[in-house]
């Protein structure tokens, strides 16, 4: 051993009671020799005990923390996702009252609107299918009823033959009507299946008005409603002339029908603005409340409820209108008076 250095003779502090090491000293050349020293381990085991009891504990808590953060994650992540799919499972069953809460402006959050939007659109839908089915159902009976009332009517023998020709006119109108409302709905489910095409051409503005006014002119003369037609050049239209002789066809109609009375005027003004062709029928009659302008165009939707013969129509024909307008690329608006006229203006 090195006389001049300390040595640590036991450091086995785990196994040994104490800690023995040992220190030379010199006091002269004949006088030197080792101070021997010895150190309990017991209060470094102590330390050490406490030391891994603490990391222990810590490390214990570190991981009920994060199995806490975990389970609240999941939670706060996976319980939106499984309300959604309860909410798609609903929906695929037909169920459309769904009721999802707000979570945010993420993409779970936007997912969760769009399944809300989803169903409250199909609760929508559903809704209106059932009003428009029972409409129609109301639409159908009602000259289904005349037809069978007045043909058992106009079959009695003791009537007058008088008589029996005003039944039976009331039995072509009633038809007429019938088979106007029937056409009006191959057409709407025709629009809703996209199985109708628009076939534009150019064709002359002026010599294609004045023929609907030739169709439509002794409808108007027996009611004595003076039709009026505007048009101060004959340019050309782009449009598919079918579709827009319907458009302009209901419109007049309905000016005719529903919304004139006799001794007024209903008036058909064409004119070119740019490339735009614009088109108003203006009448003088009962106008639309105010309320209600909104709602017109709504399949099966009047602004005279009572579904009478004097003031008949299904509330069909607006709806056509405003689906051939649009298939064109273009738009109609409404602007009504209750009690003076409305003016419909359509812009192709």
């Amino acid at each position: 051993m090195d006389s001049r250095i300390d040595k640590v003779l036991i450091s086995d502090w785990r196994e040994s009671p104490y800690i023995i090491s040992a220190h030379p000293y010199k006091v002269s050349n004949d006088q030197s020799g080792y101070v021997v020293m010895f150190e309990s381990t017991s209060s470094i085991k102590q330390l050490v005990d406490n030391l891994n009891m603490h990391f222990g504990i810590a490390g214990g808590t570190s991981v009920i923390l994060l199995f806490i953060v975990y389970t609240a994650l999941s939670r706060l992540l996976t319980r939106p996702l499984i309300r959604m799919k309860e909410a798609t499972e609903n929906l695929s069953k037909g169920d459309f009252a769904v009721s999802l809460p707000y979570i945010g402006k993420d993409e779970l959050g936007d997912l969760s609107g769009s399944i809300q939007k989803l169903a409250n659109d199909l609760e929508r839908l559903k809704t209106e299918r059932n009003e428009f089915l029972a409409s129609v159902a109301h639409e159908l009976n009602t000259p289904l009823t005349y037809l069978i009332g007045y043909s058992n009517v106009a079959m009695r023998k003791e009537i007058s033959g008088e008589e029996r020709e005003q039944y039976l006119a009331i039995i072509v109108e009633e038809s007429e009507r019938m088979k106007e409302l029937v056409k009006n709905l191959l057409d709407l489910a025709k629009m809703d299946e996209n199985t109708f095409t628009v076939s534009k051409e150019n064709f002359g503005a002026q010599t294609f008005f004045e023929n609907i006014i030739k169709l439509v002119g002794p409808s108007f003369e027996m009611k004595n409603i003076k039709l009026s037609f505007v048009c101060e050049d004959n340019f050309q239209i782009h449009a598919d002339s079918l579709r827009l002789e319907q458009i302009v066809l209901n419109l007049l109609d309905n000016a005719w029908k529903k919304y004139s009375k006799e001794n007024t005027e209903v008036t058909l003004v064409v004119h070119k603005k740019e490339t735009k062709t614009i088109i108003s029928v203006i009448d003088f009659g009962i106008g639309i409340p105010t309320d209600e302008i909104e709602f017109i165009f709504e399949k099966l939707y009047r602004v005279e409820k009572s579904r009478s013969r004097s003031l008949g129509g299904s509330g069909i024909g607006l709806a056509v209108v405003k689906e051939l307008v649009e298939a064109h690329g273009g738009s109609i608006e409404v602007k009504s008076t209750f009690g003076k006229g409305s003016t419909f203006t359509i812009i192709i």
